[in-house]
């Protein structure tokens, strides 16, 4: 695992001026060479121990060879009694060492300098709207996949006025890959990309302590494992924000929350075929496939499945299938190579229900793994899949064991994507929007309903679920206008709803002006290039609401 991160101050007042002093490790192995941040106050280890998420990977050498530490003056490294020691400018060192800028480690087969440096001046830097966030989150997780590196999606609510302190000091402080949005007054949001769990835990703390920030609330997500995709990862940061606000905790996370009915009662037609072919498979306690187009809501079709079978008083458990991209990864889920099974997330679930999440991403590793654990006993859990994609085809190519296809395909349910289904598209926004609003009436403006009928909803329920959330928070407690959904809903292909679009981009900036300036009208006229009356007339064409009387702003 090859990770960077940022390095922050420890003075409390505020992030540290220009001069605030960094340190690195430039790696070089294997024909390769990469730069890797040391926070301080953090060991660095050099090997493959499981145990360690910040770390980088070296085969052939102890799992931990050794490490590296910065507390802000020094940098010191320790041979943690390896085998073949570690060396510096060519001399075997014993225990710890202090190492000098551009001195040379050699541990095995890397080459590791070290060096200490004064962090830049981020001029121009600036938070992105919550538009230019989607779009960015959906290619670093392009780029993230297809390097198999892990990246954090943070969601922080802060209390009113410290929004755009919290977002400044952000962009102070974050390195410059990693990006800051505005999600709504006083919520920012950050993408952290090649940063494990725990270093992004790490910047967190770090960031709400230099801040002198109380009462934040964070949601962190981390893809591949809590969401493979963008609208997935959204909506574990934003369930891992909510457990935060609930428990009490500054930050939490809690991965993808386990299914929940998203459907409301059988409203349509397509609804109650739907339900009736579930309800069907769940009594004869049979392997039910469902088949669909990503995020149309076959995780919460697999969770009625269970509800309606004999095992709905045992376990729910999912496994993402996406998720499992190593043999360590496989392991945990599905057992050991061997046959052994103990202790494996798959075993959780006897006596009630395994849901294969996507199970066509399941490398063929995973997929032998899987049909072993089956042969040792799978009638003591009923099975659900889902998939995005053709599994027949799959099976044909050689890249799905057509056994496990046979196992699991017994029975296939197609759930239709939302755009094929638009009079759910209603029904479905109001239920979400009263989870979020639960104690108050939802009302959906006209432009609001014609809004969401005319989009093709290529993220499905989920995106639908999510943007629903937003506009709940945008609205605050008022009517949902079409302006309070996201920018991406208007075809600009269609002269027609250009205005439309303007109007989006437009709703957006004043938004993250306003965040960016406390709420202060005038300031945010300013900052946009218009008149404070101008602006009073735009928030209220666009719904956006200042902070209830009596909050104090800064000047």
């Amino acid at each position: 695992m090859l990770n960077s991160s940022q390095s922050n101050g420890d003075n409390n007042s505020g992030p540290k001026p220009v001069g605030e002093l960094r340190a690195f490790v430039a790696t070089m192995l294997g024909g390769h060479s990469w730069v890797v941040d040391l926070l301080r106050n953090y060991e660095l280890v050099i090997g493959r121990d499981p145990e360690s998420d910040i770390r980088i990977d070296v085969r052939g050498i102890s799992p931990k060879h050794a490490t590296l530490q910065w507390d802000g003056e020094q940098i010191l490294v320790r041979d943690c009694e390896s085998e073949s020691g570690v060396r510096v400018n060519g001399e075997l060192i014993v225990g710890s060492n202090r190492i000098d800028p551009g001195d040379a480690i050699e541990i095995g087969p890397a080459s590791l300098v070290v060096n200490i440096t004064i962090a830049p001046v981020n001029k121009g830097r600036r938070s992105l709207t919550h538009q230019e966030f989607a779009e960015r989150l959906t290619e670093e997780l392009s780029r993230a996949g297809r390097g198999g590196r892990p990246t954090c999606l943070v969601m922080l609510k802060s209390k009113s006025g410290d929004g755009a302190r919290l977002a400044d000091a952000a962009l102070s402080t974050f390195r410059a890959g990693d990006i800051v949005a505005t999600y709504a007054h006083d919520e920012i949001e950050f993408l952290l990309p090649d940063s494990p769990p725990k270093v992004a835990r790490a910047v967190l703390e770090r960031l709400l302590e230099t801040s002198a920030t109380e009462g934040a609330h964070v949601g962190l997500a981390v893809a591949p494992g809590d969401g493979d995709a963008a609208e997935r990862l959204v909506r574990a940061a934003r369930d891992a924000l909510a457990n935060s606000i609930r428990t009490g905790q500054t930050i939490s996370r809690t991965g993808m929350a386990e299914a929940e009915p998203t459907e409301p009662s059988a409203h349509t037609e397509t609804t109650r075929m739907l339900l009736r072919e579930i309800t069907e498979a769940a009594q004869h306690d049979e392997p039910v496939l469902f088949v669909g187009e990503p995020n149309t809501g076959k995780r919460q079709y697999a969770r009625l499945v269970h509800d309606k079978s004999p095992r709905a008083s045992g376990p729910f458990v999912i496994i993402q299938c996406a998720g499992l991209v190593d043999q360590e990864s496989i392991t945990r889920a599905f057992g050991e190579e061997a046959g052994k099974v103990d202790n494996c997330v798959a075993e959780t679930a006897r006596g009630g229900t395994l849901v294969l999440d996507e199970v066509g991403d399941l490398p063929l590793q995973g997929q032998r793994r899987l049909l072993k654990l089956f042969a040792q006993g799978s009638e003591d859990y009923g099975v659900v899949a889902t998939t995005h994609r053709d599994l027949s085809a799959l099976c044909q190519i050689g890249a799905f064991l057509r056994d496990l296809h046979q196992k699991i395909g017994m029975r296939k349910v197609e759930i239709p994507a939302l755009r094929m289904r638009t009079e759910s598209i209603v029904p479905l926004a109001k239920n979400f929007a009263e989870q979020y609003k639960p104690n108050k009436p939802i009302k959906l403006s006209e432009g609001a309903i014609e809004k969401m009928r005319s989009y093709a909803w290529p993220g499905n329920v989920l995106e639908l679920r999510n943007a629903m959330e937003r506009a709940v928070t945008l609205a605050d407690g008022g009517e949902i206008l079409a302006e309070h959904l996201p920018g991406d809903l208007t075809d600009t292909g269609d002269g027609g709803r250009l205005r439309d679009h303007v109007g989006s981009v437009e709703r957006d900036a004043i938004i993250k002006a306003l965040a960016d300036n406390n709420y202060n009208q005038t300031h945010a006229a300013r900052l946009l290039g218009i008149s404070r009356r101008a602006l009073i007339y735009k928030m209220e064409k666009y719904g956006l609401k200042p902070p209830p009387a009596g909050t104090t702003v800064k000047k």
